[in-house]
């Protein structure tokens, strides 16, 4: 009984290292609405997994999570090269305290999307098609 004490444990940091590191990452993504899709998907997903206790089932759901985490790191370099990072509302409120933030939620934001300059800036490339490729 110790060893499955011991295993179940194991697991348990595994699948909460798993959930924090999704959190972690998605701070990366540029946009704030994408930013609070993946927290709340994720908080959701891991709340109904909760109480699984199949090994199969809880085999599959970690490599669903591992996905998801993969997912979460591509799209967070892919977006934050076309667009420019929107700071958190935590950050543009760094002056207040955390208490004060989270009592104060009456500003509007614009949440327009800016596309990245450098991205906007960079040419095309034309590729020149061989005249033997043509006929």
């Amino acid at each position: 009984m110790n060893k499955s004490v011991s295993i179940n444990t194991e697991h348990k940091k595994k699948i909460l290292k798993l959930f924090r590191n999704i959190l972690r990452e998605r701070l990366g993504l540029p946009t704030e609405n994408r930013r609070e899709y993946i927290l709340i998907k994720t908080r959701q997903e891991f709340r109904k997994a909760k109480n699984e206790t199949d090994p199969k089932k809880l085999r599959g759901l970690t490599i669903i999570g591992n996905t998801q985490l993969d997912t979460v790191i591509i799209q967070a370099k892919h977006l934050s090269s076309i667009l420019e990072r929107e700071p958190t509302e935590f950050e543009q409120r760094n002056k207040l305290s955390f208490n004060e933030f989270k009592k104060d939620k009456t500003t509007n934001i614009d949440k327009t999307l800016i596309i990245n300059p450098e991205f906007k800036n960079k040419k095309k490339k034309k590729i020149k098609i061989p005249e033997d490729d043509i006929n």
